[in-house]
């Protein structure tokens, strides 16, 4: 929770700021430059051009809040390299750019190689097309598709902040040395805004600089500052004008994440399906059982028996039909067929012990009767005779022990 607001923090103060600053600017300075003669009709002309500069402002500052800036998506498993072992992926590709050589970076977090000029954001923990940079003030990231926006909202808000910056100071000249004049809400609002709008020109109109600087070179933030193209071409410039027409002017691409969520859907179907039929076909689950057929010198012979066998001891149990301890399989994962299951009829395993006991000369208050006999009442439950269990069997019956090939 606090993490969420110390994110939203600068953006609410951004927004602040703007519309706090404007609204007093149309409240109490915007009236008494209509009213005064010295104004006259050029006091709405002012004030007309100021509006639609805040309007501009604030339009470009929503869609680079909103819009998506390019977000990639999570790689689905079938577009995992190496069945999504990044261990044994390479943790870079190569591909040519206008003859020039650039490195795809493996992303470990979003499973897939990111084209050239994505980066991965710590922040939105997603990988971004055209990474430009992270920024607080607008809650966002600024991306291929919303960087046109962020560029706009910081020349018209520097055009903004200077024009109001400008109608107070020829205010406050106009009116410093009359009398009365200067204690009046109009001329402190003057004052404040002033020294307001010196105050934060000097970072956004540097900051508006530097783009303008960036668009023209056609490079990003994150590549001026990581410092991508210091010692060699840049393989995606395209000439000033070129570079400034295809990052402000060009056509609104789709987002990548409307696209993939069709995708994502079709695939967990996909998985869901190749998932149940894996519980449907699979005998891969072996059962040891006690083989009456097979004894030989006092010695039980176990037989294995197939989890997919009708006749076979437990049969749910290997499949997991159970409702209440259901078990999942996948196509590359196992089942164990020796969990318990409470509807398994043991019937077999009662005939099998039975049987095996029978004509050997144990005693009726011998330990190993009353073990055996303990072992037959106590799992009535339903729980099939694990190996474990049919081995202690054995030593019990037989004497000396000796191996039987199955």
């Amino acid at each position: 929770m606090c993490k969420k607001i110390s994110q939203l923090l600068p953006a609410g103060v951004a927004w602040f700021l703007l519309v706090g600053s404007t609204a007093f600017f149309y409240a109490l300075l915007a009236p008494r430059l209509m009213q005064d003669d010295m104004w006259g009709i050029r006091a709405y002309f002012v004030i007309g051009i100021d509006v639609v500069l805040f309007l501009l402002v604030v339009s470009n500052l929503v869609m680079a809040m909103c819009l998506d800036p390019g977000i990639h998506p999570i790689a689905t498993l079938s577009e995992e390299q190496n069945g999504g072992d990044e261990f044994r992926s390479p943790l870079y590709k190569n591909v040519v750019i206008n003859g020039i050589s650039v490195r795809m970076k493996w992303c470990v977090t979003c499973k897939f190689y990111r084209p050239p000029r994505a980066s991965h954001c710590s922040v939105c923990n997603r990988c971004i097309d055209n990474f430009d940079h992270h920024c607080p003030w607008v809650h966002n990231c600024v991306g291929w598709r919303n960087y046109r926006y962020f560029f706009f909202f910081l020349v018209f808000l520097s055009l903004h902040m200077v024009y109001v910056g400008t109608t107070c100071i020829v205010y406050l000249l106009q009116n410093a040395k009359m009398a009365g004049e200067t204690m009046d809400p109009p001329f402190l609002c003057s004052v404040a805004l002033l020294i307001l709008t010196i105050v934060l020109c000097i970072p956004v109109i540097g900051l508006t600089i530097f783009h303008v600087i960036l668009v023209v070179r056609g490079r990003s933030t994150n590549e001026q500052v990581t410092g991508k193209f210091q010692s060699g071409f840049n393989p995606f410039t395209r000439g000033w004008y070129h570079n400034c027409f295809f990052t402000l002017c060009h056509s609104q691409s789709p987002s990548f994440v409307n696209y993939s969520s069709s995708r994502y859907t079709k695939k967990a179907e996909q998985r869901q399906k190749r998932t149940l039929k894996v519980l449907v076909t699979d005998e891969t689950s072996v059962l040891y059982v006690p083989d009456g057929e097979g004894k030989e010198g006092g010695h039980i012979r176990l037989k294995q028996m197939r989890g997919g066998d009708s006749d076979s001891v437990g049969t749910a149990l290997s499949l997991g039909k159970s409702m209440k301890e259901e078990k999942s399989v996948t196509a590359n994962g196992s089942t164990c067929n020796l969990y318990e299951e409470k509807n398994t009829s043991v019937g077999a395993y009662e005939a099998s012990l039975a049987e095996a006991m029978a004509g050997s000369s144990l005693s009726a208050g011998s330990p190993s009767s009353e073990r055996i006999a303990l072992l037959n009442n106590g799992d009535r439950r339903g729980k099939p005779l694990a190996f474990s269990d049919a081995m202690r069997i054995h030593d019990e019956l037989s004497s000396p022990t000796r191996a039987v090939n199955l």
